[in-house]
């Protein structure tokens, strides 16, 4: 069953009402909440839910899903990215999470060298955040690894990677693993 984190009955809604001067909560601010609340997690948890497949084995091509760069206008195909080459693709839960941000990604960065010499040709970072949230982890972590938002789950689903990380980060994420892609 899905079910909106975020209800009229969650403190920050409940803050929110009750510090509203008399005669303001109208219907419309109703209306708003609930579609905020079905928009920003209901369709991602029932997309997710739609999309369950079995775990990505070796063999299997790099999947047609569209992430995004920095920005929601900055778009990009991921079976277009990982044509003709060899990739690394680093899933993880969440942008600036302690073991994502002080031991999962910085290893990445620092052998970046010795993933070069072995042929790979770009290392990439995916996780279910949004953009601009990526790419400020991205210019924190430095180095060469682009940074890329999986922002409805997408690729997690396809990938068959997602994780139930609602008690702690308020929604399905994407599991830690890393894969390398030839040739798509």
């Amino acid at each position: 069953p899905l079910r909106c984190p975020v209800s009229i009955d969650h403190p920050s809604a409940y803050f929110m009402l009750s510090n509203m001067p008399s005669g303001v909560l109208s219907g419309s601010l109703v209306i708003g909440i609930a579609l905020g609340c079905v928009v920003t997690h209901l369709l991602p948890c029932a997309y997710l839910a739609s999309r369950r497949k079995r775990q990505v084995r070796v063999g299997d091509a790099i999947p047609p899903i569209t992430l995004f760069g920095a920005t929601p206008d900055e778009t990009c195909c991921l079976a277009d990215l990982c044509k003709g080459k060899v990739v690394v693709i680093v899933g993880v839960p969440g942008a600036f999470t302690p073991t994502c941000s002080k031991t999962h990604l910085p290893g990445f960065v620092q052998d970046l060298s010795k993933l070069r010499a072995k042929g790979v040709q770009h290392v990439l970072c995916v996780s279910v955040n949004d953009p601009f949230v990526m790419a400020a982890w991205g210019k924190e972590l430095g180095g060469e690894i682009k940074y890329l938002a999986d922002m409805h789950g997408a690729l997690a689903a396809e990938l068959g990677v997602v994780l139930d990380a609602r008690a702690k980060l308020g929604s399905k994420r994407c599991k830690r693993f890393a894969l390398v892609g030839k040739d798509g």
